[in-house]
């Protein structure tokens, strides 16, 4: 549950590319820790402790809609953004740290047969269980999801840095001003007023959620985002492969798999082919890193 802040450049026309486009994108590619589809992993639950008020959720979740719009695909809302912060806040609620899922497997892809082809057999799910951090990493944590006051004498270099204040509180406090400077409810907002809304928020609590939203859309679902891989199918992710993998040593020789082949592109057409202004972007960025553009 790491925080991935990337932006484009500032001076790259916005017309040229989308925030949805980006993130179909990226949003694979930024996956370094997930579950996939297959077999049957565990559903997300709800936290022990509800984190919100009514009214919070519904601003949390509209302004989840104005990172990841509501289209034809689900936006942030329905991928689970609400559920996923919860997650977060309450990570240390319970005693043991709830940060990172356990492994190796989470039992939505199963084993391999010898013909590399899928068997009917699955792993449990171990990314329903929790990592024990070690008291390093614990630290570190609950300074960076609480804050200071969570930690026996504060953070280590209080005295020349100051206080630590944590996601928790950094997500109240923006939620609260988001409230306060709009006197219709957030969910009542059109899309358009509702983008003019988050924009009048601080950058720092739109960079938050904006890491969030998007971190809930594309994770593991045992983190209480991307339900059911939602997000996944969004950006044409499969998820976790293993134990299946995508080839398999069958005693004399890698057999691929037949809807995942290394060697050759999948089977069927492309299910997202770039647009022209996604191969502009492509270029542009190619060109001025130096390297040859497409065309």
């Amino acid at each position: 549950m790491t925080h991935c802040r990337s932006r484009l450049a500032p001076d790259v026309p916005a017309a040229m590319l989308t925030r949805r486009q980006t993130i179909r994108m990226l949003g694979a590619a930024s996956l370094l820790m997930v579950g996939g589809a297959g077999c049957h992993g565990a559903s997300p639950t709800p936290p022990a402790t509800p984190e919100f008020t009514p009214e919070e959720v519904s601003a949390l979740n509209a302004l989840a809609d104005a990172v990841i719009p509501p289209d034809a695909d689900p936006g942030g809302a329905a991928l689970g953004a609400v559920a996923y912060i919860e997650r977060l806040l309450t990570a240390f609620d319970g005693g043991a740290s709830a940060i990172f899922a356990n492994g190796p497997f989470s039992g939505r892809a199963p084993f391999p047969a010898p013909s590399g082809v899928a068997s009917s057999s699955c792993p449990p799910d171990a990314f329903t269980s929790w990592v024990e951090l070690d008291r390093v990493n614990a630290v570190a944590w609950q300074l960076n999801v609480l804050g200071s006051s969570a930690v026996p004498g504060g953070a280590p270099n209080e005295s020349l840095l100051g206080t630590v204040v944590g996601i928790r509180a950094q997500v109240h406090q923006g939620l609260a001003a988001a409230i306060a400077q709009n006197p219709v409810p957030l969910d009542q907002l059109s899309p358009a007023d509702l983008a003019v809304a988050f924009g009048a928020l601080d950058v720092d609590f739109q960079s938050l959620l904006i890491d969030l939203v998007t971190e809930a859309a594309f994770a593991a679902p045992e983190y209480g985002g991307n339900p059911d891989g939602a997000g996944w199918r969004f950006c044409h992710f499969e998820g976790d492969s293993q134990p299946l993998g995508y080839s398999q040593w069958n005693g004399t020789a890698y057999v691929e798999r037949p809807d995942s082949p290394l060697s050759t592109p999948n089977p069927g057409a492309d299910p997202a082919p770039f647009t022209a202004d996604v191969v502009n972007l492509l270029d542009l960025v190619a060109g001025v890193l130096g390297g040859t553009v497409a065309t």
